[in-house]
């Protein structure tokens, strides 16, 4: 469950993605969430660039939120390349009945990476949260600062549900191979 009361994978949802197969999981993971990261990424970059410029000096806690946003995305784009090339890929092969043939050792060691990183992302999200007091904008902001606190409170709640799935359906299921 989402800090701000989003709901995470929804009873409806669970059941379906649980019956998909590894490679359609997969799928779904880059299609749907690997895709909104890199959609929605620059955009929190431009929004927080436009709030350090205009309101950087008159509000402490900009600064660091655009800190914050932008170490976020620096440590997500080379996890998805990770996961894309390198995890993923040797995911479908063994679900394939095929063998591996990875500088990793066994499918558990980049899952284990995988699952550190989801970690501190996830301390990342938590940094962020606290300097947006929940995304809640103060009151008689500009339209770039609402956007970007809507913007990144939606950007939360679909990076808890991506690294939710993986963690919680694609990693266990692909281990059980």
């Amino acid at each position: 469950m989402c800090t701000f009361g989003i709901a995470m994978l929804t009873e409806q949802a669970a059941p379906a993605l649980q019956h998909l197969s590894l490679i359609d999981l997969i799928d779904h993971i880059e299609a749907t969430h690997h895709q909104y990261i890199r959609e929605t990424a620059p955009l929190l970059v431009e929004y927080t660039d436009k709030m350090v410029r205009a309101h950087g000096d008159d509000h402490s806690e900009i600064k660091p939120l655009a800190h914050a946003v932008n170490e976020l995305i620096a440590e997500l784009m080379p996890h998805l390349m990770k996961e894309e090339r390198i995890l993923f890929p040797a995911i479908k092969s063994i679900s394939l009945g095929k063998t591996v043939d990875g500088c990793f050792g066994h499918i558990s060691n980049p899952i284990n990476m995988m699952l550190h990183e989801h970690d501190n992302a996830d301390h990342m999200l938590q940094t962020i949260r606290n300097l947006t007091n929940n995304y809640t904008p103060p009151a008689g902001v500009c339209h770039t600062w609402q956007t970007c606190y809507r913007t990144l409170a939606e950007f939360d709640a679909d990076l808890q549900t991506h690294i939710e799935i993986e963690n919680t359906l694609l990693f266990p299921k692909a281990l059980a191979l």
